[in-house]
């Protein structure tokens, strides 16, 4: 799963992921989440970055973002994830690393396979068997995305409409339900790892140009992502300077 750092770039929509430190449950309490939430909300107003959708797990975030400025992402990213560790640290007394550094990050085409992507990071807490449906799990954009939560509201639904090709929220809120409904009563939410361990994840013209676009002579391959949605391809680099950590 590539390294942040390395690989944000300019118009491109990424999943991003950041664990807690040796896969610790250091978000396991409503305080921790909340303060995450809170601080990734104010954030993404302070920086001026779109966020699509996320999930706050136990030991793991999940945000989906559009990346007009990668400094100003990495800058939303930081303010999160070190207000929450030094909140942390001070409470418990501790000294060590809160979080595995940096986050990962994987590129998502627009249109229907970012409108899968969301899917899979709303039913994050599902598939870990928390909770039944997404609209259970408080700490992801569920609620926002189907019309429940109208205050302290954390995502950019008009860049979101737009990046997704969908006219209105209602046409959006009908689509993504009814995918989770389905997806659910099939029982198909298990984790596919292409969202989370590649560069990027799209048809097959998309993940070659994204390559290409930030290769800086890398070598990469090509497969298709088991994703249960046809013509999704992903790409990775081949020999990766970084260990490729389950999300």
């Amino acid at each position: 799963m590539p390294n942040a750092s390395r690989y944000l770039e300019a118009g491109y929509t990424y999943h991003l992921t950041h664990r807690c430190h040796d896969r610790r449950f250091l978000l396991d309490t409503i305080r921790e989440r909340n303060d995450y939430r809170r601080w990734l909300r104010e954030g993404a107003r302070r920086f001026g970055v779109p966020i699509y959708n996320y999930c706050l797990t136990s030991n793991h975030t999940h945000v989906i973002v559009h990346v007009d400025d990668p400094d100003a992402v990495s800058s939303m990213m930081q303010l999160a994830s070190a207000t929450v560790a030094r909140h942390w640290n001070r409470l418990k007394g501790h000294e060590g690393s809160f979080w595995e550094h940096p986050f990962k990050c994987t590129i998502i085409q627009s249109g229907q396979h970012l409108l899968n992507c969301m899917r899979y990071v709303s039913l994050n807490m599902v598939r870990a068997g928390v909770v039944g449906h997404p609209s259970e799990w408080r700490w992801c954009g569920d609620d926002e995305l189907t019309g429940r939560r109208s205050r302290y509201r954390l995502l950019a639904v008009e860049r979101m409409l737009e990046s997704l090709d969908i006219p209105s929220m209602a046409e959006f809120q009908h689509l993504y339900s009814e995918g989770i409904d389905d997806l659910l009563a099939r029982r198909q939410f298990a984790r596919e790892a292409a969202w989370t361990e590649s560069l990027a994840v799209g048809d097959r013209l998309f993940v070659e140009s994204a390559a290409k676009s930030i290769g800086r002579r890398r070598q990469f391959t090509y497969s298709d992502a088991e994703t249960g949605t046809p013509n999704t391809f992903c790409v990775r680099e081949t020999s990766p300077a970084y260990s490729s950590n389950k999300g």
